[in-house]
């Protein structure tokens, strides 16, 4: 579940170079923490409760996803290309996911779309961690990432502060209890949950970019 201190403070420190928290986080594994709301008082939650949440948050979702800015697939695949190596490639979908790919690899495309099959996760946890260019890179247990820029998040920022909470899934409504807020970072993070999802439900893959041919491979 959520923990607004673990958001805040993740395990990679937004000092450290771009390039090395990618390899930390997307490439090694990184153990994931996730924003945690506080528990609920020890009495059992109302039993109408789940049925209510779950509804809003549907129907929140669906419509804030309409109107959230669309991340550019040419900034995504000029931030891969950037940080490509002899042995690692990159898988870009259509709503901002990347995928790491460990070269040698016969077919990334189809280990791209392996690898986000494991990630069908409503509750799935993420690291939200700042970079120095001032950027969010979003990190899951699988080699996973999601990026936001200064700009998009600037343009996100008024609708993650009303709406951000419609994002949680329901056992996290439950648990996080009414009025409570995820943090700043943390809020990126659940609409980067949101939109790796929808990537996993339907891959739909915008470039390639391999790692031995160092270039980019259209789709």
């Amino acid at each position: 579940m959520l923990n607004p201190q673990a958001s805040s403070k993740s395990p990679i420190s937004s000092r450290i170079a771009l390039p090395v928290a990618l390899m930390m986080a997307g490439i090694f594994g990184l153990a994931i923490s996730m924003v945690q709301p506080p528990q609920v008082a020890q009495s059992p939650a109302p039993a109408p409760e789940p049925t209510r949440a779950e509804p809003a948050v549907a129907e929140t979702e669906k419509e804030s996803l309409d109107q959230g800015p669309a991340p550019k697939s040419e900034d995504l695949v000029a931030f891969c290309s950037k940080h490509v190596t002899d042995k690692r490639s990159f898988v870009v979908f259509k709503r901002g996911t990347c995928v790491v790919i460990n070269e040698p690899c016969e077919d990334p495309l189809k280990e791209a779309k392996q690898i986000l099959a494991r990630c069908k996760d409503p509750n799935a946890r993420f690291v939200s961690e700042p970079t120095n260019e001032g950027d969010l890179i979003v990190t899951f247990k699988d080699p996973v990432f999601l990026r936001f820029s200064p700009a998009e998040m600037l343009k996100l920022h008024p609708w993650l502060e009303k709406s951000a909470v419609a994002l949680l899934s329901p056992a996290e409504s439950v648990s996080a209890g009414e009025g409570w807020v995820p943090p700043k970072d943390a809020r990126v993070g659940l609409l980067a949950r949101r939109r790796m999802l929808e990537d996993a439900t339907s891959t739909v893959p915008v470039k390639i970019i391999r790692a031995k041919e160092n270039g980019i491979a259209a789709r």
